[in-house]
């Protein structure tokens, strides 16, 4: 890969590490697909982050250098070091009653099907319906990874820019000192499990 786009990406995203086969590969199909050169940087680096950020963790980076190693052996502990880039691969909310997600996620489909027959006009559909059926906000529990290993989280202070039924799997989100969740269990990834296929997106 361009050694200015390595050394950015080093700085940027320096846990877990970018397998350096991906991003050479990267670079390649970036500089094939949109005939741009690495010395465009603005536009290259811009198209390298959107390709990470779409990626799965578990292809796009190196083994053990995410997460700490001994990660569970941390209790009542703040991680420290450098901020670690991880993944959301499953979301839920505890503070909120099942029966209550229950009906919300039943009004949603509805909605969807609906949303799939053939309407007269939109702006008749949305006055008639009115808007999407939203889940109540309590406490989220959180599935993240760093693609080897795997660490259930809930917040203890809310993190608004994260919402069930909005937030896509594979979100990606850095873990920080400053990033509001407690780690309750930790455990590796079986191989099967290293691949998901949802759109990601990123939150710093």
């Amino acid at each position: 890969a361009p050694a200015n786009i390595v050394k950015w990406v080093t700085e940027q995203y320096p846990r877990p590490a970018l397998d350096p086969v991906w991003l050479r590969d990267c670079c390649s199909w970036i500089a094939s697909s949109y005939s741009l050169s690495p010395t465009d940087f603005p536009q290259f680096s811009s198209h390298v982050t959107s390709q990470f950020f779409q990626s799965s963790l578990a292809d796009s980076t190196l083994p053990n250098t995410g997460l700490p190693q001994n990660i569970h052996t941390i209790k009542r502990a703040r991680l420290t070091g450098l901020p670690c880039l991880v993944e959301i691969r499953a979301i839920s909310d505890i503070g909120i009653s099942a029966f209550n997600l229950m009906n919300v996620r039943q009004n949603r489909m509805d909605r969807a099907d609906l949303a799939g027959l053939v309407r007269e006009s939109e702006e008749d559909a949305e006055e008639d319906e009115g808007p999407v059926p939203k889940y109540s906000r309590g406490m989220l529990r959180l599935e993240l990874s760093d693609g080897l290993t795997t660490v259930e989280a809930v917040e203890y202070r809310s993190i608004p820019q994260l919402e069930l039924g909005v937030t896509p799997l594979g979100y990606k989100v850095h873990i920080s000192r400053l990033f509001c969740v407690i780690l309750i269990r930790v455990r590796l990834l079986d191989p099967l499990e290293r691949r998901t296929d949802s759109q990601r997106h990123y939150l710093p």
